[in-house]
């Protein structure tokens, strides 16, 4: 490239050293004093081919055409001008040849820079197109990651809900009909340290490995003193397992020693199963066994009734709720929101909350609903009615 920028440099450079430029001036021609120079250009024109290439104002060109072919039949080009003189410029016929490789290569210098200035462009589009696709690969990536981690906890969630269903359908054994001195001593061996474990116990401790712990031996063991808020006690006669949460695994201990099920830090979910509230220490405070019924016919509210617009606001931005569920399909964790006949179920799946309108009867105050502040209730187990 740059040795034919060169060449073509010359080659002009050579063409404006073979060129004659002859300035005449306005009042030169207007009095005829230059006549004898244009004719002679004239005749040295004809005689040798070179061109003659005139810019004078356009009233005197044809006087100027006269005086030149005056002289010989010149190769003439008359140009038109805006100052009152004439400027006569003599081409060789040679340097007009010799331009013509030059202005040649100029020309291919020129498309081939355009040639490599479109070829960047499109290097350029190619690589914006490649970058978008990979944006576009990594954003479905991220959303593929997304939608299996709800998944994994969608179905962690099932699994447990699962397990604690089969062990609170576990019957326990059948009380047998003691006197009131049978039911004294048995009260007195309950606040004695357990014995050895009998057969039939090893037999309820794989059962409850199997449904609570998928069949693996259990972590460890506990006392009373060491249960924490949110444990589960689990109950089949002298066996007692607590399962507790710890990140994404769900833990499996034996209770060591007895405990008073009618503790008030124990709150009943389903037969022989206990939500722990809170630690427990010191004197046994029970709780009462009767609860009264607090029962709301819950309804899904029309669209612009009050009690709907306050709960949407509140728990949903504003927008409308349209989905429904009846008691039944309560689960555990499930938070309801009264007002009124109004009942808004929020639930958590995954990173994502799901809203429900609470349609049927249901006892706020049973076992498995817990008041978790005004007009505000937990769901503590997946069979409430």
């Amino acid at each position: 490239m740059l040795r034919k920028l060169i060449l073509a440099s010359a080659l002009i450079a050579g063409t404006a050293l073979a060129q004659q430029n002859v300035d005449i001036s306005g009042a030169d021609f207007q009095s005829g004093g230059a006549d004898a120079t244009l004719a002679d250009l004239g005749r040295k024109s004809a005689s040798t081919g070179n061109r003659l290439i005139i810019t004078a104002p356009p009233e005197w060109h044809g006087r100027i055409a006269s005086k030149v072919r005056a002289g010989g039949a010149a190769d003439l080009v008359l140009r038109e001008g805006f100052y009152e003189n004439v400027l006569v410029r003599v081409q060789s016929k040679g340097a007009e040849v010799a331009a013509e490789p030059a202005r040649a290569d100029a020309e291919r210098s020129r498309a081939e820079a355009e040639r490599a200035k479109a070829e960047a462009e499109k290097s350029r589009a190619e690589a914006a197109k490649a970058k978008a696709e990979a944006e576009k690969l990594r954003a479905e990536a991220e959303r593929a990651r997304f939608e299996a981690e709800l998944a994994k906890a969608q179905a962690a969630q099932a699994a447990q809900a699962a397990a604690a269903a089969q062990a609170a359908t576990t019957p326990a054994p059948a009380p047998a009909t003691k006197s009131a001195a049978a039911a004294a001593s048995a009260t007195a061996a309950a606040r004695t340290p357990s014995a050895p474990a009998s057969g039939d116990d090893e037999a309820i401790r794989r059962k409850f490995e199997q449904s609570l712990n998928g069949g693996r031996s259990a972590d460890g063991s506990l006392t009373v003193a060491k249960l924490e808020s949110g444990d589960t006690l689990y109950v089949d006669g002298a066996v007692k397992a607590v399962t507790r949460r710890e990140g994404r695994r769900l833990l499996m201990y034996w209770l060591t020693d007895d405990i008073d099920l009618r503790r008030t830090e124990l709150r009943p979910l389903a037969q022989d199963r206990y939500q722990v509230l809170g630690t427990i220490r010191g004197e046994a405070k029970l709780r009462e066994e009767a609860t009264a019924a607090n029962v709301v016919v819950a309804r899904e509210p029309a669209a612009d009734a009050p009690g709907r617009l306050a709960l949407e606001k509140s728990l949903n931005d504003g927008h409308s709720v349209t989905q429904t569920m009846p008691p039944a399909r309560l689960g555990k964790n499930d938070m309801l929101y009264v007002n009124g006949d109004s009942v808004l179920v929020v639930r958590r799946i995954g990173r994502d909350l799901a809203r429900s309108w609470l349609v049927g009867s249901i006892d706020l105050g049973q076992t498995g609903i817990q008041v978790d502040g005004p007009n505000r209730y937990k769901v503590l187990s997946d069979t409430v009615r």
